[in-house]
Parts: C-alpha cells; sequence; structure tokens
C-alpha cells in the first residue's frame, strides 16, 4: 500500500489515515488511488466490520491538488475526464459499500474533502473541523460532490454554500444533521470511534449490509413505491440465517453468534 494512506486497526474497525499532511491531504490520483485501494481492501476483510477515513496533520482534505488542476486545460480531455477518475470510484464505491463508512474529520474538510466526508454514514468531528465548497472562486463547480452532499444536507443550503464558497462551521454542520458528534479533541474523537466500532461490531452483518442498500433505495422512492418494496426487501431478512439466530439470542439472553464468528 502506498504511504499516500496508512492503514490500521481499531478492534474491527479499518481506519485508512490520508497521510499528505505537508499538502493538506489533497486528493491527487496517487492519494485517491491509494484510498480506493485501501477501502476496497477494507471491505473485502472478513474481519473488518466498520471502515473509517481520517487525515494525518491540520487540513482532513483541502480537495483537488490545484498545482496539477491548473494544468488540466492543456491536457487532451480524455486525460483530464480520467483525472479525477478513482474519487469518483470511491463515491461509487460508497453507494454500494457493504459496511458502515465513519468521516473522522479533525480539521478543515474543503471541495472535495468535504465530499470525501459527505460519501460517510456517521460523520464525527472536532471543533477544529470546518467544511466548505470554495471552487467557485478558482473558476470551477463543486461537481462530484452533489451526488452525495445532496442527499446530506438542504438543498439550499448546499446551494448557497457551492455559489458562495463560504464554509459551514461544525456546529453549524452538526445542527443540521451533517456532523453526527462533535467530540472535545483528537483523543475524544477517536474514542467515540471505537464506541461506534463496537455498535456495528455487535450488528448483524448481513442486516448491515443488505440494510444500508435498501435504504438508499428506498430514501429514492416515492412513499407508495417504497412501502412496497420494503415489505419486499423483508424476505432476505425474515428468510435469512440471522433473524432466527437473533432473536434466539435475545429470547436466551445471549450473545448472537454471527455468520463472521465475531459473536
Amino acid at each position: 500500500m502506498s504511504d499516500a494512506v496508512v492503514v490500521a486497526r481499531r478492534g474491527s474497525m479499518a481506519v485508512v489515515t490520508l497521510n499528505r499532511p505537508e499538502s493538506r491531504n489533497p486528493l491527487d490520483p496517487e492519494l485517491s488511488t491509494a484510498l480506493l485501494a485501501a477501502v476496497r481492501d477494507a471491505m473485502a476483510d472478513d474481519a473488518v466490520r466498520s471502515v473509517a477515513i481520517a487525515a494525518e496533520g491540520s487540513a482532513f482534505s483541502a480537495g483537488g491538488d490545484l498545482r496539477q488542476m491548473r494544468h488540466l486545460a492543456a491536457s487532451p480531455a480524455p486525460a483530464a475526464h480520467g483525472w479525477p477518475g478513482a474519487i469518483v470510484e470511491l463515491h461509487h464505491l460508497a453507494l454500494q459499500a457493504p459496511k458502515p463508512l465513519v468521516a473522522l474529520v479533525d480539521g478543515p474538510a474543503y471541495a472535495g474533502g468535504f465530499g470525501l466526508a459527505g460519501i460517510c454514514d456517521i460523520v464525527l468531528a472536532t471543533p477544529r473541523a470546518s467544511f466548505a465548497l470554495p471552487e467557485v472562486r478558482i473558476g470551477l463547480f463543486p461537481m462530484i460532490v452533489v451526488a452525495h452532499l445532496a442527499r446530506s444536507l438542504p438543498r439550499k443550503v448546499l446551494l448557497e454554500m457551492m455559489m458562495t464558497g463560504q464554509p459551514l462551521s461544525v456546529d453549524d454542520a452538526y445542527r443540521l444533521g451533517f456532523v453526527a458528534r462533535i467530540c472535545t479533541d483528537t483523543q475524544a474523537l477517536h474514542a467515540e470511534a471505537d464506541r461506534y466500532a463496537s455498535w456495528f461490531a455487535d450488528a448483524a452483518p448481513d442486516a448491515i449490509r443488505l440494510g444500508r442498500r435498501a435504504f438508499a433505495v428506498l430514501a429514492d422512492l416515492p412513499a407508495p413505491q417504497a412501502l412496497d418494496a420494503a415489505q419486499l426487501f423483508n424476505l432476505a431478512f425474515f428468510l435469512g440465517d440471522e433473524l432466527p439466530e437473533g432473536a434466539g439470542a435475545f429470547l436466551e439472553k445471549r450473545r448472537p453468534a454471527w455468520a463472521d464468528g465475531d459473536g
């Protein structure tokens, strides 16, 4: 694995850490490719029950590397189109990820860095965190982040951020529901991540895997269709192996023994 990212384990949680602090963890092709590979590997590891994205240094991520982006106009169109390819693939992966994704934001998350936090199910942050989409100030519009952030923030709030470039404080991000918890410092941030990791480890793996996918489908359907689809989706749980084990464990007052052996 490239040292652009560092992967560690905290119990059953894999923590993938952006490791370019001297340049504010820019999402250039090298770092994005390493990040994509690390998250894919963690998702494929049966011993991993959740995945966190963190960052070294004073910034979570400043987004795309402007030193590279300023030269894209001189590139052939296919090269310019492919420049953000790895980060787009990561956004696609997040849509279908079989395990929870957690962002540990301990500094500014700007542009693509804001989008990186936005692909995660849970965002934990410290008071050092802030969020912004300043692309319009450099002649760009934040295209790739729209797909996830439009589902994470009120439409008008997001559009205002995109058109003005003004930052969102961690307190406002919490008030809007984007940030799940504000932790007092870095140590408290990781302690809170450990708490979430333990909750995810206690949950049934297939319930998380199938439920996360089902939620993404149901949330985008009109209510009548969502209800009908939900009734069908329930069959995967009613006829699966986890419900009998989970219900039996509850009634017998014991821990469930899930198929991955973590029970």
